[in-house]
């Protein structure tokens, strides 16, 4: 048993929300996917949810006996719009309302969240997009709302920031 009076608080630096990195791609079927970051984001929300199937048996003496097979994925995000002299919004946003305005293939991205400094947060995979206007008061920043529905398997990758030298 661990004695309450032994227990102290974890030394090093506090982990920070915005450390979060999220990268997009238009065509991730490409043999050399071209990943485009997008800097103006908050509440990066990664939302994995487990499946599971049941091997319960006599045996297990009314206790379940299940198995993750895989997972259901989304995330949600909110960018903030900016506008160029021309009044256009940045590329990266941009893509992402063109896939969400789209069907079939087109609405699909590559996506790849990933901590700036730790090496074993990295994730990677293909989502369907959605979205929205997060803000829409008389004086409100421009936000769009966008959730990712995942396309198969969400995977951990090496960590794109973090250098393995």
């Amino acid at each position: 048993m661990t004695a309450f009076d032994s227990i102290t608080p974890t030394s090093g630096d506090v982990g920070n929300s915005f450390e979060w990195i999220w990268d997009i791609c238009a065509n991730p079927t490409a043999p050399s996917p071209t990943w485009v970051n997008v800097p103006d984001i908050t509440g990066l929300t990664p939302n994995p949810a487990p499946k599971y199937k049941d091997g319960t048996t006599y045996a297990n003496k009314g206790q379940t006996s299940q198995s993750k097979t895989g997972e259901d994925f989304t995330l949600s995000v909110q960018v903030k719009g900016v506008k160029d002299v021309t009044g256009e919004f940045q590329p990266e946003l941009l893509i992402l309302i063109e896939a969400a305005d789209s069907i079939g293939d087109e609405n699909v991205i590559g996506f790849r969240y990933y901590h700036a400094t730790s090496p074993s947060l990295a994730y990677q995979g293909t989502a369907a997009v959605n979205w929205s206007r997060a803000n829409t008061g008389n004086d409100d920043i421009e936000f769009f709302q966008f959730e990712l529905t995942g396309q198969g398997d969400r995977v951990k990758i090496p960590n794109p920031a973090v250098s393995s030298s």
